[in-house]
């Protein structure tokens, strides 16, 4: 999955076994494992300002209101991970579980990954799959800004 997708998920389940609708955001996939982050719309326990804030008792990237598809102050919680087999990802979404609602800006994909990174919650494993996704995605980028338009 593309990093930056966001997407709804119907029955996510935490890592407690609680399960509810959650809305989630791709930071990349390598071997088979998408890794995703959930987000928040409750930002009590958080800081209101824009971007990473990896620093925080509670690490996350605040996205305010209106700077993407989403229309309600988000933070994007990178105190806890989630890894996906992406066959289990396709069932899921062709079951109508999974729903993509949007994509954030390559910028700010970009800095969510680079603040992910950052992120003392990260293992190891997870950071290898950010890294990689990082890399091809800044690959893509620099590749989209050396192919001229066609002319129309």
């Amino acid at each position: 999955m593309t990093p930056g997708t966001l997407f709804v998920d119907r029955h996510f389940t935490f890592h407690d076994g609680d399960e509810a609708k959650k809305i989630l955001v791709s930071l990349g996939t390598a071997h088979g494992l998408t890794l995703v982050v959930k987000t928040t719309s409750l930002g009590k326990r958080y800081k209101n300002d824009f971007g990473c804030q990896s620093d925080h008792r509670f690490p996350n990237f605040h996205l305010v209101q209106n700077c993407c598809c989403l229309s309600k102050p988000t933070w994007v919680c990178l105190d806890e991970y989630y890894e996906f087999k992406d066959a289990q990802l396709l069932q899921r979404h062709f079951s109508g579980d999974i729903n993509r609602i949007g994509t954030l800006s390559d910028e700010l994909t970009e800095a969510l990954m680079s603040c992910a990174l950052a992120s003392e919650d990260i293992s190891a494993r997870q950071t290898a799959i950010v890294e990689s996704a990082l890399e091809s995605f800044r690959a893509a980028r620099a590749q989209d800004e050396q192919t001229p338009e066609a002319d129309n």
